[in-house]
């Protein structure tokens, strides 16, 4: 087993959304591979944990996408571990 194979990155991201396009904003982050939405409000917040996989992008270019979904406003980094 490789050493790339063997590490285990996880984040914690909060992202804030537009509110009236909350619906679309989460089915289009857990379409993300390693992306997965653990709690919205209807103000547009998110509580997102992005899983860096192996043979994946880096968890900076997975926090460029989120950014770049449509009526995100903002996605902060907010934790992160690495084993």
């Amino acid at each position: 087993m490789t050493q790339a194979a063997e590490i285990c990155a996880i984040s914690g991201v909060v992202v804030r959304a537009l509110p009236e396009q909350l619906t679309d904003v989460t089915r289009q982050l857990e379409a993300l591979p390693g992306v997965e939405v653990h709690a919205c409000d209807p103000q547009g917040k998110l509580v997102v944990t992005v899983e860096e996989l192996p043979g994946e992008k880096l968890m900076v270019d997975r926090l460029t996408e989120i950014n770049a979904v449509a009526g995100v406003l903002s996605a902060a980094l907010i934790y992160a571990h690495q084993e």
